[in-house]
């Protein structure tokens, strides 16, 4: 079957996660051409192709609800943007579609409607791959989303012949649009398991950081408020003056010591020497650091809705890490308490204290928890197993035959 994955995000990131979604599904026995529409992450994969770049993991700052004075301008002049970015991707749509004629077209859920009306045109079969809802995509953008485009979302979900989702909060969500609920399908986000292994060799990272003969925790992200960086700032001071090997590696990111935020406790600049921020770094490198740390923290607070699949749980675990992370959402459904990891009531980071602490204690049940982890991600959770969802959202929707 040939599939065609326009992708219409201007993210680096959702670059990188929908060429593993094509590679995974490629080794289903599919056929995948990915096209991604957005001129900027077009001109980087030229640059790239001209320079031969690394990808590096986004360190974006935490975002910030507050609008500005001139808010209704930069609001009009970005719709203005997106009507003429639409009757562009219009047209480079139609010469696609004829061009490589797919059985369907696989597309992220975004706020534009030109894939909706060539399809229509063309008599394309559709299946939506979405990550999160617009109202959570844009909730934290500096130009809040126009209202309508939420209701364009709804009418999109409802009439939709079938979706693809990465976790079951979000299947409830678009459920609750109508229509059919069968034709929503959970593929959640999975790891490429070439890359990350347990068997991987991170004595290059430990010496550049001089890790050896250390008790290493890890958090992978940012400052965003979804994160909960700071519960585990705050809690690591303590830590700290209990156990004196103890070091905190910040993978991707970087702290602004003159200037940490309100939510950080000072106290934690006495231990500022073991915290180690590794700021950028080339993708490539990402699992062997992952795999110099011994206890990995995933610190989300708690949160009403937590749709999310979070990609750094599937490859902390992937490589081996003995996870210790909230109770929430996917997360739960992935860790089970006690065998492959450690989970924590969300926000309760007093309890994610004392869970990394009886993991300090015991390095044998670190080691007993991160094998076990990283069996079940590789048997369960490859991205040939979690786009399963997408190829049988396709087959259930439009009757074919299944694999």
């Amino acid at each position: 079957m040939k599939i065609l994955y326009l992708n219409y995000s201007a993210d680096i990131l959702q670059k990188m996660r929908i060429e593993d979604v094509a590679r995974g599904i490629q080794a289903r026995g599919h056929q995948v051409i990915v096209e991604h529409m957005h001129p900027r992450i077009a001109s980087i994969i030229r640059d790239a192709e001209k320079k031969k770049k690394d990808a590096y993991v986004s360190t974006k700052p935490g975002f910030s609800s507050k609008l500005p004075d001139n808010r209704w301008l930069l609001v009009t002049v970005g719709e203005i943007k997106r009507f003429l970015g639409n009757l562009y991707y219009l047209t480079k749509e139609f010469t696609l579609i004829r061009k490589h004629k797919p059985d369907f077209i696989l597309t992220r859920l975004m706020p534009m409607w030109s894939i909706f009306l060539s399809s229509f045109i063309l008599r394309q079969k559709m299946v939506l791959d979405t990550d999160g809802p617009l109202r959570e995509m844009f909730s934290y953008e500096v130009i809040n989303i126009p209202r309508f485009y939420l209701k364009l979302e709804k009418f999109f979900i409802r009439k939709s012949k079938a979706i693809s989702v990465i976790s079951t909060k979000m299947k409830e969500f678009y459920a609750s649009f109508g229509g059919d609920p069968n034709r929503i399908f959970i593929s959640p986000n999975g790891i490429n398991g070439n890359e990350f292994k347990p068997d991987l060799d991170a004595s290059e990272v430990k010496d550049k950081y001089d890790l050896h003969d250390k008790t290493i925790i890890g958090f992978m992200g940012n400052l965003a408020p979804w994160h909960g960086l700071p519960g585990l700032l705050n809690q690591f001071p303590t830590l700290a003056a209990k156990y004196s090997d103890l070091v905190l590696l910040l993978v991707g990111f970087q702290l602004d010591w003159g200037n940490l935020p309100t939510s950080i406790n000072k106290e934690l600049l006495r231990f500022k020497d073991r915290v180690i921020c590794t700021g950028r770094i080339p993708f490539q490198s990402m699992p062997y650091h992952l795999k110099a740390i011994d206890i990995f923290i995933l610190p989300y607070p708690h949160m009403d809705f937590f749709y999310f699949s979070p990609v750094k749980l599937f490859e902390s675990m992937g490589v081996g890490c003995a996870d210790v992370a909230a109770g929430i959402g996917q997360i739960s459904e992935v860790i089970e308490d006690g065998k492959d990891g450690l989970l924590f009531p969300a926000g309760d980071y007093e309890t994610m204290r004392r869970k990394i602490e009886v993991l300090i204690r015991n390095p044998g049940m670190r080691r007993e928890l991160g094998e076990a982890a990283a069996e079940k991600i590789h048997n369960h959770y490859l991205w040939k197993q979690t786009t399963k969802g997408m190829i049988d959202a396709y087959y259930y929707a439009y009757g074919e035959a299944k694999e």
